[in-house]
């Protein structure tokens, strides 16, 4: 009887054990997941910040790839973070810092900031969710010079997220060299469209 009594508190201190590991596991990994959803928080709130003071005088993009970049970082976070209208009024201020003389000339300041409100509402009702970007090589920026002006075209491969798996896009850019600095001429979506389940 007295061993029957032993096994029973043996076998209720092995699952008292066990219990405390499974909750001291779960407690463990649920901290680890808080911590690295904080990180990205942290992150995607940096960016934020570090586009919005981004300064084009002292620090514009160098090469046409460069100024490709830096757009498509700007695109990433209003196109996925939800950001306030006083946030995204100084998106768009930066965003035209990137414009040519011509761009800026043919659309003006509010017509942009609306554009960009409704292109974010669409994207976000079609259920597209902005991923990532992709520039391309160096070596594919095609360089020319049209009637004594230094031009440049290249095409950035953006990437959604869509309930059907992944979808790429195309995004064409042709850069016109304006005192020293390349400027966004124009640009817009390319034929090219692809799709991955």
């Amino acid at each position: 009887m007295a061993g029957d009594k032993g096994s029973k508190l043996s076998g209720l201190k092995t699952v008292i054990l066990a219990i405390f590991f499974i909750v001291i596991f779960l407690v463990f990994f649920n901290y680890l997941g808080n911590r690295a959803g904080e990180k990205r928080t942290d992150e995607v709130a940096s960016e934020i910040e570090l586009l919005m003071e981004y300064d084009m005088y002292g620090n514009y993009p160098k090469t046409p790839r460069d100024v490709a970049k830096l757009h498509n970082r700007y695109f990433e976070v209003l196109y996925g973070e939800g950001l306030s209208d006083e946030e995204l009024v100084v998106m768009n201020q930066k965003i035209r810092g990137l414009y040519s003389s011509e761009l800026l000339l043919y659309n003006d300041e509010n017509t942009n900031l609306q554009k960009l409100k409704d292109n974010i509402v669409a994207v976000d009702e079609a259920g597209y969710e902005y991923r990532s970007f992709e520039l391309p090589e160096a070596s594919q920026v095609q360089y020319y010079t049209q009637e004594g002006v230094e031009m440049a075209t290249l095409e950035v491969k953006i990437v959604f997220n869509v309930k059907k798996g992944m979808e790429y896009m195309y995004v064409k850019y042709v850069m016109v060299k304006e005192n020293d600095q390349w400027k966004i001429h124009v640009w817009g979506i390319s034929d090219t469209i692809e799709m991955e389940e």
